[in-house]
């Protein structure tokens, strides 16, 4: 799962104190006033110069904020759809299902279009969730202090909470914004554009939404391909901080066995433990700025999550040493267009709901690693009651058993998603196999050799794909020395 990790700092007391201070939240639409149903429209000028080989189409898919409710709110969500450069031999289409949550895709849409090889046959059709980005509405909280790690301070746990207000007191229904009601809108946008067949491919977060489609909805549905895979069983809070240590620490151990990195970096994971054990104690101020060990814990998952960032680990961490913050200033100031009301709306329903923070308490005390991480985490818990979800239903946590055609891409660095999810809910797939890439990371999908096995599967709907790219896929770890 992916997020945003930005920080910001704000007067939110004059919100939630009723003042009349304005909102320091996006006053955008909650609402549409369109029809239901899909409405094609004119896509952005600039598609068809990023986008030569197929034929790029744009529309909104309008639906029932709360379905059956009756109250008549209705909401908006966009679509684009990348037409099969090769439409005299076109099969059934492929339907991206992005990260998240609080992620989207149709801002990257073309560029996404340009680059796949995997379907140049098929129709590749991509929207954004309901709730996130060019929908309406997209739950937007500003640059609120979050990450997959969870809120890094006390000041934005208020942030967030005033966020949900915000969204609330503009009517939003906050209990309809997750993946069983994405699972859905997926249908009725299938049956607008009239499609009886269809392929799903789910990337980290998106991967939990196609699990929802394959558990609810699975009529039509011939194949699936899961990149990161985030099964509903799991629990996103209590092994995290472990996870982020374990994987930082197989990173470092990695550079231990290359002679060039262990020569540059020596003793690197004892300093860098060391320093880290003095900043749970008390932050650290440089050239005016504080940074606190909460910030590291989620700066390290945001960097194991990144190909570049893991493998320019050992390089940053070794400045961040010898007192250059510049990689954690970028983090903090970082804007990855992630809705983080979306977020929420999704997790504390289908995840935290059936999590106790008190699991947290086992954090190895002597890992400072793990208990940064786990600092960050507890704070989830205290953001959710103002969201006021409710509880999903039991089995949205429950392990998912299909019958349906599914391929498997797992990494062998993944804190947020590790292989081993991967590994246990493939033994419920009858016609399911997990493939792990060693020396790779979250989302894999980029790697020419998972791309051939995902356009064999494609062709095919079976996944034992040949996999004898893997072996020369990233045989060394490539650490990265200058940046």
């Amino acid at each position: 799962m992916r997020i945003r990790n930005g920080f910001w700092v704000s007067a939110i007391v004059a919100l939630t104190a009723g003042c009349a201070a304005a909102s320091p939240f996006p006053d955008t639409p909650a609402t549409s006033d369109l029809p239901l149903g899909y409405h094609a429209k004119t896509c952005p000028a600039a598609y068809k110069t990023i986008v030569t080989t197929r034929a790029i189409e744009c529309g909104d898919m309008v639906v029932e904020e709360a379905r059956g409710s009756g109250n008549g709110r209705r909401i908006r969500f966009p679509v684009v759809i990348a037409r099969a450069a090769t439409p005299d031999k076109k099969h059934d289409p492929l339907i991206y299902l992005h990260g998240g949550p609080g992620g989207d895709i149709v801002a990257a849409a073309p560029y996404i279009a340009k680059g796949d090889k995997t379907a140049l046959d098929r129709d590749v059709i991509l929207f954004d969730h309901r709730g996130t980005g060019q929908s309406t509405p997209s739950l937007d909280c500003g640059e609120a202090p979050l990450s997959d790690a969870g809120v890094t301070s006390a000041a934005g746990v208020e942030v967030l909470k005033a966020c949900a207000l915000h969204w609330r007191a503009k009517g939003v229904n906050t209990s309809q914004y997750h993946s069983a009601v994405i699972a859905q809108d997926l249908r009725d946008l299938r049956q607008a554009l009239h499609i009886t067949s269809y392929n799903l491919f789910g990337g980290s977060y998106g991967t939990r939404v196609a699990m929802a489609v394959m558990q609810h909805d699975p009529e039509g549905l011939r194949s699936v391909i899961l990149s990161s895979t985030w099964p509903p069983e799991a629990n996103a809070t209590a092994p995290l901080p472990g996870l982020v240590s374990r994987e930082v620490r197989q990173v470092l151990a990695y550079c231990r066995d290359d002679a060039t990195c262990r020569q540059r970096f020596p003793d690197l994971e004892a300093r860098f433990d060391a320093r880290l054990k003095q900043w749970l104690d008390a932050p650290v101020t440089h050239n005016g700025q504080t940074y606190t060990a909460d910030e590291v814990g989620a700066f390290l998952l945001d960097e194991l999550y990144s190909d570049h960032g893991a493998r320019s680990l050992p390089l940053t961490l070794d400045r961040l040493l010898k007192g250059d913050f510049a990689a954690l200033d970028a983090f903090k100031k970082v804007q990855a267009g992630y809705t983080e009301g979306q977020f929420f709306t999704t997790l504390c329903r289908e995840e935290f709901a059936f999590e106790d923070p008190a699991a947290l308490e086992a954090t190895d005390r002597n890992d400072p690693i793990a208990l940064s991480v786990a600092r960050d985490a507890r704070r989830f818990f205290e953001v959710c009651p103002a969201f006021a979800t409710g509880r999903a239903e039991a089995v949205e946590n429950q392990p998912l058993t299909s019958n349906i055609p599914t391929l498997m891409l797992s990494a062998d660095i993944d804190a947020g998603c590790p292989a081993e999810l991967s590994d246990e809910a493939v033994k419920r797939l009858s016609h399911g196999r997990n493939y792990t890439f060693v020396n790779r990371m979250h989302t894999i999908q980029g790697s020419a050799c998972a791309q051939k096995m995902m356009a064999q599967f494609l062709q095919t709907a079976n996944p034992a794909v040949n996999t004898s790219c893997m072996k020369d896929d990233r045989p060394k770890f490539p650490f990265i020395y200058e940046k």
